[in-house]
């Protein structure tokens, strides 16, 4: 096995194999997925596209995000879900080993333009009323805490 350092990023390469390490990695991830999607491209054709997603398991595991496979701090099934936009991918497309088909996005644009879809204004405008009562139900229980300890938070 060779290594190889590009710039500030580290990849280790089986030359035997002529593969990537990360790709035998993403094959044993419990919630790494591709899907496919027709994309047009700029020269008006169509073209399918593979993409990687990440699913979150179940409840009281932690959420993943959809796009990037980081795992955040908050809980599925947690009134937290509600900071995400929540996408149940039901086109039969996933076969994740953790059984989940649930997608997080950080919102409705990365899901957009992750999965090359749209989705209707009204949508976006109610899971954004949804996110920001959230954002300030957790903003409250942090006062409440930074003010039990005697820290002032302007």
């Amino acid at each position: 096995m060779s290594k190889e350092y590009f710039d500030d990023s580290y990849a280790l390469y089986d030359s035997e194999a002529n593969g990537n390490v990360i790709d035998d990695i993403k094959k044993i991830d419990r919630g790494f997925n591709t899907v496919t999607r027709q994309v047009v491209r700029q020269d008006g054709k169509i073209k399918n596209k593979k993409i990687n997603v990440f699913t979150s398991s179940g409840t009281g595991f932690k959420i993943r995000d959809a796009e990037t496979g980081d795992y955040t701090p908050y809980l599925v099934g947690s009134k937290d879900e509600d900071l995400f936009f929540k996408v149940g991918l039901s086109t039969g497309e996933l076969n994740s080993p953790n059984g989940s088909n649930t997608l997080f996005y950080v919102s409705p644009r990365h899901f957009m333009n992750h999965l090359y879809c749209e989705i209707p204004p009204e949508a976006i405008a109610a899971w954004q009323e949804k996110h920001d009562a959230r954002a300030s139900e957790l903003n409250l229980e942090l006062e409440k805490i930074a003010n039990a300890k005697g820290f002032k938070i302007r």
